[in-house]
């Protein structure tokens, strides 16, 4: 009796770990045109603005109900168990075939906006720019919420341009799933060794045919390989300052000497003496040039002196 009861609690607890290891949504993408959600009660299926949704288990018809606060704000039937590019508010709960009775449907959805976030690094560096030499780098895409069997492409832009298969370092960017897009944000993340210098252009796009119908795409970012874009100059408010003014330096002018002038003489003023009359200045006379005697003529003093002795002569002879 007791190997029997062990036996008994032995597959209750094995049915108990199993059951915790069994997915709660068993609806998803499998990588198709649909987002397939599937009729069961608890937890909640993913729905992304966008998709495309095929009902599978359900009563017909399907209609998916929008509750607010308790009560029913939009219903959203379905077309033969599909609905085609879903463009619901994100806001609210969402039930299949609701029961205004019990408060509660066949199925709950989670209604979002896709996501696809996109930044280059290098380590945990966000990047615009890379060294020649640079071995791999990180397309992070860490947030994304498309499901991992969607399909994408990589869009990577170079100078020689769409690089869709990297043969030298074995990679591939187009037609891959989301979960092996994730893979080249990881440690090991995207090789570059061997490409070629210029900027690169990194987008991620969705294959809606094979993205449950979704058409979405990430940023464009760039990366420069070869050299590093300078960082843009902060520009900053100017405080006014006084202004300093500058000579310029210049050789020392040459100064030509001036003539001076010749002072004119100062006149000489000589004062007569008067009893009565005050003394008035009298300007000194110019200097009459005496003119210089002519030499006199040989024997000129010899013949006077002749001539005085005969007059005298003459004068005594009278006298006598």
């Amino acid at each position: 009796m007791w190997k029997r009861y062990g036996l008994f609690c032995t597959a209750i607890m094995l049915a108990t770990v199993f059951a915790a290891f069994m997915p709660v949504v068993s609806a998803g993408s499998s990588g198709g045109n649909f987002n397939t959600i599937a009729a069961q009660e608890g937890g909640l299926q993913k729905v992304l603005i966008g998709q495309n949704l095929e009902f599978d288990g359900f009563r017909t018809p399907v209609i998916v109900y929008r509750v607010v606060s308790g009560d029913v704000a939009n219903t959203y039937p379905a077309d033969n168990n599909r609905i085609y590019n879903v463009n619901w508010p994100t806001a609210g709960a969402f039930f299949v075939n609701y029961n205004t009775t019990t408060k509660n449907g066949e199925a709950q959805l989670s209604v979002e906006a896709p996501i696809i976030p996109l930044t280059i690094k290098v380590g945990s560096a966000t990047v615009e720019g890379v060294m020649v030499g640079t071995t791999a780098i990180r397309v992070d895409t860490a947030g994304i919420n498309l499901f991992d069997e969607d399909v994408v492409d990589l869009v990577i832009n170079g100078p020689t341009g769409q690089i869709s298969h990297d043969a030298k370092n074995d990679q591939q960017f187009t037609d891959i799933t989301v979960s092996e897009l994730k893979e080249y944000g990881t440690t090991a993340g995207l090789k570059i060794g061997g490409w070629k210098v210029g900027e690169y252009t990194f987008q991620v796009k969705t294959e809606s045919g094979e993205a449950c119908g979704l058409e979405d795409e990430s940023v464009v970012e760039k990366l420069n390989i070869g050299e590093i874009p300078a960082e843009p100059t902060p520009t900053l408010v100017a405080t006014p300052t006084a202004k300093v003014e500058v000579t310029p330096l210049k050789s020392p002018p040459v100064v030509t000497p001036s003539p001076v002038p010749t002072s004119a003489p100062t006149p000489v003023t000589t004062v007569m003496p008067s009893p009565s009359v005050a003394p008035v200045p009298v300007s000194t006379p110019v200097p009459t040039t005496v003119p210089t005697p002519t030499p006199a003529t040989p024997c000129f003093e010899f013949m006077c002196a002749v001539v005085g002795l005969a007059v005298a002569v003459c004068l005594i002879w009278r006298r006598g």
